[in-house]
């Protein structure tokens, strides 16, 4: 049982999220994702010939809203600044970057349970790119503020890519996981 300023007897905080930090029915709010260092998402490959593609990405901005008639998360990822622990993927990935344009990735998802678990489809879009991707957000921040951050997990299929690494070239059903956790400011 909570206690404490901001708890209710039936253990929901303020944001409306329970101590295991479970959305409950009636969350509602708006949070802009903190954008400071770390603010990074994750995006893995699975295995591409010896190599796999491991990738992040900072967050430029982003909003999370929940409302009695869904949840609607936005994010906008520099694709210009990705960074990877390999220097030859890193120059390729710099150059799919600049192939296909893809200097800013913008993501729109939308749900319709706001009363969780909370999972978000919408298309991811970088210059000529854009994918299909659903995300599953999970407030995972103390006991008392769960809201104060997320997580997020999803995977999306790209289909054919080439890669521009010698040995590599066309991946036929080329699919990555994403995965990030988020710091969130309360706007409302």
């Amino acid at each position: 049982m909570a206690s404490g300023p901001g708890a209710s007897e039936s253990g929901a905080s303020e944001s409306g999220a329970s101590e295991s930090g479970a959305a409950e029915p009636g969350a509602s709010g708006e949070w802009a994702v903190h954008t400071v260092d770390g603010a990074d998402v994750r995006l893995r490959s699975g295995r591409v010939g010896l190599m796999s593609l491991d990738v992040t990405a900072p967050v430029s901005g982003g909003e999370l809203a929940v409302t009695a008639d869904g949840v609607d998360l936005t994010l906008r990822l520099a694709l210009n600044e990705l960074r990877t622990r390999n220097f030859l993927m890193q120059a390729a990935a710099r150059s799919l970057v600049s192939r296909y344009d893809a200097h800013v990735l913008t993501y729109r998802g939308l749900g319709r349970d706001p009363d969780g678990p909370w999972h978000v489809t919408g298309h991811a879009v970088a210059g000529t790119v854009d994918v299909l991707l659903e995300l599953a957000v999970t407030p995972c921040g103390p006991s008392g503020d769960p809201m104060s951050e997320i997580d997020l997990v999803g995977s999306a299929q790209l289909g054919t890519v080439n890669l521009p690494l010698p040995g590599l070239g066309t991946i036929e059903d080329f699919a990555f996981d994403v995965d990030a956790r988020l710091a969130l400011r309360r706007r409302r």
